[in-house]
């Protein structure tokens, strides 16, 4: 067995409940059966992300929620180890069924030189390719609604007990499938309240209170609080309501957690079987990126009707609450017309202007950066803008536009989300990974019928500097 392998690196620095503890004694826990078969886990500790869904131009987009939860710093390398002893026989498992080209996501595959190993980049000219190889056929791009939420625990405890060849969990692996299942979480802003780093912070002209975190993020103590203020404070031992709200429903695991990716795949493995044989049998492709499901098969709307009303049945018989969601789906009619192909989207609403798959879209001549994709990143753009313009123009009250676009660190901006000059020089103080590095590796590994994607980043740059020039605006103007 391949050891475990637990960096300096991999060690946890996030504020959360534990104490801090080295690397060897991360490494002695984790790997102590009978310590784990008794370890206390902490509640994961959660907060929401909001973002806006990519809409057209004078249409509201949907606001979407996802939840981030993250685990204690024990408990986190505990999942770690777990996930390592099960992800080896989950990769016997699937050679052993010929599943290894399928499932996507969470995995090292090596790529093509054999020196690295394949993202989404990879996957996504991979799926590519095999549609242009195909000529005339049919795509199904589906997607499992609430995945991670929605794992029947009965299910998963069958598949982990397979995956070790056991009929009943040993007791540690049984502790940990507990962890996972029964899970708790805490809210991270009631936390950090009742702890004392959230709260009131200033007020308005009209003489309202804001709150807001009293502390910078790495100002924070790596442990949060002791056990005794953890039992007073948050679990409600000392009058207060308990702030741990526990998952008792016999279904859904937290994403985020450090095992929850590989369950999610060993869940799916039957499943898996069934599609890949079946698509096979016809001379198609059967691929799955986590709750992504890509199946290119040959024939017309009628061979991918039956391939999707069958998967969409199968599924619901691993788990009541599993299911594929029509306005989720998309079929597309290929065409091989010379040497190009016509793709026209047959039923549903994405990809009206080719097939979308792991934020790339091809339209049977090249390959672009899916719509969607550039939208979050011009949101996230204009967040950290009016973040740090509104920041910029409460720090000098009396200074108008043009000195504080003087002020303001554009090239910060720039290197953080466009192109970067000179990028083997960067400072260390800037990230030495931006969307725009992104994109050129993309357009490297996707070749000619990626070319497209560097033009689509064309006035990336001068984008952001109007969007600053907005920004300062806007807060000057909501000064008075």
């Amino acid at each position: 067995m391949v050891g475990w392998l637990l960096e300096e690196s991999d060690l946890k620095r996030y504020p959360h409940f534990d104490s801090w503890i080295s690397r060897n004694e991360a490494i002695a826990l984790a790997t102590d059966q009978n310590r784990v078969a008794v370890h206390p886990f902490f509640p994961f500790i959660r907060y929401i992300q909001r973002y806006t869904r990519f809409a057209k131009k004078g249409r509201s987009g949907k606001v979407k929620e996802r939840p981030i939860r993250y685990a204690a710093r024990t408990d986190a390398y505990i999942f770690s180890y777990y996930r390592h002893l099960l992800s080896e026989r989950y990769e016997i498992a699937l050679k052993s069924a010929q599943l290894d080209q399928s499932i996507l996501a969470y995995r090292k595959i090596p790529d093509e030189s054999g020196k690295g190993g394949k993202c989404n980049i990879h996957f996504a000219r991979d799926a590519f390719l095999k549609i242009r190889q195909l000529g005339t056929c049919c795509v199904i791009a589906a997607d499992i609604s609430s995945f991670f939420e929605h794992l029947d625990h009965a299910h998963l405890k069958t598949e982990w007990s397979r995956m070790l060849g056991v009929a009943r969990l040993p007791d540690d692996h049984f502790k940990v499938f507990r962890a996972i299942t029964k899970y708790s979480v805490v809210d991270k802003q009631k936390v950090y309240e009742r702890l004392g780093y959230f709260g009131p912070k200033r007020k308005t002209k009209s003489g309202v209170t804001l709150k807001g975190y009293l502390r910078a993020f790495h100002d924070m103590p790596i442990q949060l609080c002791t056990g005794s203020e953890f039992r007073e404070k948050i679990a409600g031992g000392d009058g207060n309501n308990s702030l741990i709200v526990t998952n008792f429903k016999p279904y859904g695991i937290p994403q985020g957690a450090g095992i929850s990716d590989l369950l999610a795949n060993l869940y799916l493995f039957d499943f898996d079987k069934i599609m890949l044989d079946r698509i096979c049998s016809i001379g198609g492709w059967y691929l799955r990126y986590s709750d992504d499901i890509l199946i290119i098969l040959p024939g017309q709307l009628t061979e991918a009707m039956l391939v999707l009303n069958a998967m969409a049945n199968l599924i619901k018989s691993f788990g009541s609450k599993l299911e594929i969601k029509d306005e989720k789906t998309s079929i597309y009619l290929v065409k091989a017309v010379g040497d190009y192909q016509e793709v026209k989207l047959a039923k549903g609403s994405h990809g009206r202007n080719g097939i979308e798959y792991l934020g790339f879209r091809y339209n049977g001549r090249k390959v672009y950066v899916r719509d969607s994709t550039l939208s979050n990143l011009h949101r996230k753009i204009t967040r950290v803008a009016r973040r740090n313009a509104v920041a910029l123009a409460r720090r000098y009250p009396d200074k108008d536009l043009t000195e504080l676009q003087s002020l303001f660190d554009y090239e910060h901006l720039v290197q953080k989300f466009g192109r970067v000059r000179d990028f083997g020089e960067l400072s260390n103080e800037y990230r030495n990974w931006t969307f725009w590095t992104y994109a050129r590796r993309a357009a490297k590994i996707l070749g000619k019928e990626g070319l497209p994607i560097l033009r689509q980043l064309r006035n990336h740059r001068k984008n952001i500097y109007e969007r600053v020039n907005y920004e300062l605006a806007r807060a000057i103007s909501r000064r008075a």
